[in-house]
């Protein structure tokens, strides 16, 4: 088993007065489950091509799981499951397994000259100055070494996520709308539930069979299982009938026992509930005093050649959230089942490129967070702009529907054209360690900052 140990030196500068604090942690489930997981078995090398090399994002685990900290203001839930932060609580600093040569207030580096394996183990060391991470640090975290550059995003950059493996089918157009078309899915029961639009008058409910936690004797895993459980059509006329386009509209899970679905004409925002239980339905047509929405999402017709579908909002906690339609620097937040709770979220006029017209989805949940192109909001809707320009990964290449995350891991459909993809991302800022302090220790631009982190692999006595 692993134990950790973290001592923490703050040096002042003006009298070199040195104060140091000493803790152990707790190792969460965040490493152990991604090299156990293999969700719907895409963990193994099969698929069009694997992404990423395993050996250099995951091996060797020291350096890459373990080879980034994280630093927050308030205290984390000391439960090994717990393996990501919640958003309100504050990131102080962090840093990964390299020299930030960026200046970026919170990121510190890495001692290379210090930073060394060990017998049993290994040995962390970073460095923050006096410019960096400055504020009160109730606990730390070893993560990830990408979580450890930017967290979920800076004006330096945003790496939340890698794209680990993608499998590939192609010219099965049913096959693409009943995975792509996906509002929920179900680890559990390994199923999932899809909604894809049919035409003016009507949408197709799936719920499929879909080994996600456990492949079985006859099920492959290059995209070809498809064990439908349940396949209806249902009646939106009404729904439709009020929209601009029958098409141009979204569907999510409410998470509250329905499934919602979205659009627009004028000022006016459409909304349908359906009742998971007996899929019975009701629109409503709300006024929103004089905001005017972009379209919400599209799908493409079943006549057409290609599975497309885009999505322009997402769903958070009971709120849909959607950029404006004629100023991509603010985001509008309306209470799926309330129109007069209407707020809005401004962006700044750096971050009015927001969309980006190569990708599917336009605004996504990633963990506690939602993501955009050039931004990250929490869940206080606080805004984290970023710096993209250097950024390969944008939004997750080819992702048509929410991703599911399942341990460190999460699991999204999407594909490109003919092309047909089940996708495995790793979601990086996770927490490999909990580390809360004993008591919180401040750090002001008068100290420099020194964290040894060193995990050893113990022996279990029976």
């Amino acid at each position: 088993m692993l134990k950790g140990k973290s001592v923490i030196e703050l040096t002042d500068v003006r009298t070199n007065k040195k104060e140091v604090y000493e803790d152990e942690n707790l190792i969460t489930n965040a490493v152990p489950d991604l090299l156990r997981l293999n969700p719907m078995g895409l963990m193994y090398p099969v698929g069009e091509s694997r992404i990423t090399e395993y050996d250099k994002e995951i091996f060797p685990i020291a350096k890459k799981c373990y080879g980034g900290i994280l630093l927050f203001e308030d205290k984390l839930v000391e439960e090994a499951d717990k393996i990501f932060a919640p958003s309100d609580n504050q990131i102080i600093g962090y840093a990964s397994n390299d020299v930030n040569q960026t200046d970026a207030p919170k990121r510190g580096s890495a001692n290379l000259t210090e930073t060394t394996p060990l017998e049993n183990g290994h040995k962390f060391v970073w460095d923050f100055s006096t410019s960096q991470a400055n504020g009160r640090i109730s606990s730390l975290a070893l993560t990830h070494y990408r979580g450890g550059k930017y967290f979920y995003g800076d004006t330096h950059g945003k790496d939340p996520f890698i794209l680990l493996n993608r499998t590939c089918f192609y010219n099965n157009r049913e096959l693409s709308d009943s995975y792509n078309g996906c509002v929920e899915m179900d680890f559990k029961n390994n199923s999932l539930v899809s909604i894809w639009p049919i035409d003016e008058k009507s949408i197709e409910l799936i719920k499929l069979k879909s080994p996600f936690t456990s492949v079985g004797l006859n099920d492959p895993i290059n995209g070809k299982a498809n064990y439908a459980e349940e396949k209806i059509t249902i009646d939106v006329s009404e729904f439709f009938s009020q929209c601009y386009n029958w098409y141009e509209t979204c569907f999510y899970d409410g998470e509250d026992g329905y499934w919602y679905g979205f659009g627009t004409k004028r000022e006016n925002l459409v909304r349908i509930k359906i009742k998971k239980d007996d899929y019975s339905t009701k629109t409503d047509v709300w006024s929103l005093n004089g905001i005017r929405l972009p379209v919400l999402g599209s799908y493409n017709k079943k006549t057409s050649s290609y599975c497309h579908r885009y999505n322009y909002c997402c769903i958070k906690n009971g709120y849909l959230y959607v950029l404006g339609k004629y100023s991509t620097d603010k985001v509008y937040k309306i209470n799926i089942n309330n129109p007069v709770d209407i707020s809005i979220i401004e962006l700044g006029k750096e971050v009015n490129t927001s969309r980006y017209s190569g990708e599917y989805n336009y605004l996504y949940n990633w963990g506690d967070y939602i993501l955009g192109y050039k931004f990250v909001i929490d869940k206080n809707d606080q805004v984290i702009v970023n710096d993209v320009s250097n950024y390969d990964g944008r939004l997750p290449n080819y992702l048509m529907t929410e991703v599911k995350t399942i341990g460190p891991l999460a699991i999204g459909f999407g594909g490109y054209e003919e092309r047909f993809y089940k996708l495995l991302y790793l979601h990086t800022p996770y927490l490999g360690t909990i580390n809360n302090l004993s008591s919180p220790i401040l750090k002001t631009a008068d100290k420099t900052m020194k964290i040894t982190y060193i995990l050893t692999e113990e022996e279990v006595n029976e």
